[in-house]
C-alpha cells in the first residue's frame, strides 16, 4: 500500500461525512487506504460513517473501527497508526476536511522524488463554525516571494509555525514507534520533532485542507490557561529528550516564559515565582529573573 490515511474521530457527527468524502475523492495513480477509528462517540458518528462507507463506490480500501471504550486522542491515534500498512502516512481528523482532489498525488510526487525529506505539509485554511469565516494559515510570512515551496526545519518550527496536521504526509519508515512510549502526551509537535530528526521537511504552497474551530474540538475548546500549560509541558518534555537541539531549547524557554506570564495574569504568584527560578536554572540570565520577580512583587503589592 502506497499511502495510509489516518482518521480519528469523536462526536463529529456534523463533520465526519465531509472528512471521509474529501479523502475518498482523491485522484491518484497509486493505491491508498483510509483507516477510521471512531473513539466510542456518544452521538450519531457511527451511523454517519457507516452511511458514507456503504454509499461509496470506488477502489479505496476502507478500514473502519468503532471502539467500544474511549481511548482518548493519543491512544486512538496510535491505534490507527498501528493498523496502517502504507509506505506513507497522511492525517485527516474527523472534524477537518480536504479541498484539493490532487492533494495526495502532489505530496507523494514530491516525496518520491526527494528521498532526504521525511515529511511534507501544504497550506490550509481555518473555518470558524460560529462566524463561518475562512482564514488562511499564519504561514504566509514564509512565502513572501510566492515560492512554490519552502523547507520546513527546526529554526522555522522554533520561530512559530502554524501547524496543519490535516495536511501532513510523512514517510513511515522514518518514524520510530518507540516515540509513543517516550512521552507522557503525544501531540503533533512530538511527531514533527521526531520526523525532523530523521529527515528534512517541506511545505508546498497550495491550500489542500480546512481546519475547523468549534466547541467540540479537542484543543479549540480549551481555556487560555490550559493551552499555555499544555504548551509548556509539551515543549519541556520534547527538549528534555532532545537536549542538544538549540532550537528546541529556545522553544521550551519561550513556552516556559509564556506560562509564567499567564500565571501572573491569573494571580498564581507562588507558581509564577517557582517557574521564574526554573527558567533561570535552564537559562541563567539574571536580568530575566529580576524582571520576572519585579513583576510578581508589583502584582502582589497592587492587590
Amino acid at each position: 500500500m502506497k499511502v495510509s490515511v489516518l482518521m480519528i474521530t469523536y462526536n463529529h457527527q456534523a463533520y465526519v461525512k465531509k472528512a471521509v468524502q474529501g479523502v475518498l475523492s482523491q485522484k491518484t495513480n497509486f493505491d491508498f487506504e483510509l483507516i477510521i477509528s471512531n473513539d466510542c462517540s456518544t452521538d450519531n458518528s457511527h451511523e454517519v460513517i457507516n452511511q458514507v462507507i456503504q454509499a461509496y463506490d470506488g477502489n479505496v480500501k476502507i478500514k473502519y473501527f468503532n471502539q467500544e471504550q474511549n481511548l482518548g486522542i493519543h491512544k486512538n491515534f496510535r491505534y490507527v497508526h498501528s493498523m496502517a500498512n502504507g509506505e506513507y502516512m497522511a492525517i485527516c481528523e474527523g472534524d477537518d476536511y480536504w479541498v484539493d482532489d490532487y492533494k495526495l498525488q502532489k505530496q507523494i510526487d514530491f516525496l518520491d522524488g526527494h528521498e532526504e525529506y521525511s515529511l511534507c505539509y501544504t497550506r490550509f485554511k481555518t473555518l470558524n463554525q460560529v462566524t463561518k469565516e475562512f482564514v488562511l494559515d499564519y504561514n504566509a510570512k514564509y512565502f513572501t516571494n510566492k515560492e512554490p515551496s519552502i523547507d520546513f526545519n527546526f529554526q522555522i518550527f522554533q520561530k512559530g509555525w502554524h501547524l496543519g496536521n490535516q495536511t501532513l504526509v510523512f514517510r513511515n519508515r522514518y518514524f520510530d514507534y518507540s516515540v509513543y512510549m517516550r512521552y507522557e502526551y503525544i501531540k503533533d509537535t512530538h511527531v514533527i520533532t521526531h520526523l525532523l530528526n530523521n529527515g528534512k521537511g517541506k511545505c508546498l504552497n497550495f491550500v489542500s485542507a480546512v481546519y475547523r474551530i468549534h466547541d467540540k474540538g479537542i484543543y479549540s475548546a480549551q481555556t487560555e490557561y490550559q493551552g499555555y500549560f499544555i504548551g509548556y509541558r509539551t515543549h519541556q518534555e520534547i527538549y528534555l529528550n532532545n537536549k542538544t537541539n538549540r532550537f528546541l531549547k529556545q522553544r521550551h524557554l519561550m513556552s516556559l516564559q509564556n506560562f509564567i506570564n499567564v500565571n501572573l495574569k491569573k494571580g498564581y504568584y507562588l507558581r509564577a515565582f517557582c517557574l521564574s527560578f526554573k527558567l533561570f536554572f535552564r537559562s541563567p540570565k539574571f536580568l530575566t529573573l529580576l524582571r520576572n520577580l519585579m513583576r510578581i512583587i508589583k502584582r502582589i503589592l497592587r492587590v
